[in-house]
C-alpha cells in the first residue's frame, strides 16, 4: 500500500508539472517568437548597413577611376554619356506619343487641349517618361466617349423602314426620275448622299 501511495503521489506531481509547462507554454512560445523576430530584424539592419557601405564604396571607386582617366578618356566618357542621354530623350518623345495614344482609347479630347500638350513636360531628366502624369493629363483634358455601334448596312433605314436603303449608283440606273425623287423623299438615298 505504501508503494501505491508513492506511485500516486509521483503521478500527481508529474501531472502538476505537465499542467504547469502547458500553461507557461504559450508565454514561452511568444517569447521564442519575439526572440526570432528580433533576430531577423537585427540581421536585416546589418544587411542594410552593409548594402549602404557597399554602395558608398562603389561610388568612391567610380570617382577614383574617373580621376585617373586621361583627358582624352574623360572626353570619350563624357561624349558617351551625352549621346546616351540624347538618344533616351529622343525616344522618350516617341514613347510619350505612344502612351498618349494608348491613354486616349475610348476618350475624346476637349477643344484645343492637344495644343497645350507639351511632350517635354512628361520626360524626366534621365530620359524616362512619367506615365502617371500622362494619365492624369488625359483624364483632365478629355471625356469618356461611348463607342458607336458600326453601321453594317442592315435593317430598315430612313423614314420608311419597310423599304431598303439604296447604297450604290448602280441601283439608280434602273429607276425613273420619279422613282429616284420618291426614294429621296422616303429617305432611302440618305446613305448614298452622305446624310447618315
Amino acid at each position: 500500500m505504501a508503494e501505491e501511495t508513492t506511485e500516486t503521489v509521483e503521478q500527481v506531481e508529474e501531472t502538476t508539472e505537465a499542467q504547469t509547462t502547458e500553461e507557461s507554454s504559450p508565454e514561452s512560445e511568444m517569447d521564442k517568437l519575439q526572440a526570432e523576430l528580433d533576430k531577423w530584424k537585427s540581421m536585416s539592419r546589418k544587411n542594410e548597413q552593409t548594402a549602404k557601405a557597399n554602395a558608398q564604396a562603389a561610388k568612391e571607386l567610380e570617382e577614383i577611376k574617373k580621376s585617373q582617366l586621361t583627358d582624352q578618356e574623360k572626353l570619350i566618357e563624357q561624349t558617351k554619356e551625352e549621346t546616351a542621354s540624347e538618344v533616351r530623350k529622343e525616344f522618350a518623345g516617341k514613347l510619350v506619343d505612344a502612351e498618349l495614344k494608348g491613354q486616349l482609347q475610348g476618350r475624346a479630347l476637349k477643344g484645343d487641349a492637344v495644343l497645350n500638350f507639351d511632350k517635354n513636360a512628361f520626360i524626366t531628366d534621365s530620359g524616362d517618361i512619367d506615365t502617371e502624369a500622362i494619365q492624369q493629363w488625359v483624364e483632365a483634358n478629355s471625356n469618356q466617349t461611348d463607342t458607336p455601334a458600326p453601321d453594317l448596312g442592315q435593317g430598315a433605314r430612313g423614314t420608311n423602314p419597310a423599304k431598303a436603303q439604296i447604297r450604290s449608283r448602280d441601283e439608280l440606273t434602273n429607276m425613273t426620275p420619279a422613282e429616284i425623287l420618291k426614294a429621296r423623299t422616303d429617305g432611302r438615298l440618305d446613305y448614298l448622299m452622305g446624310q447618315q
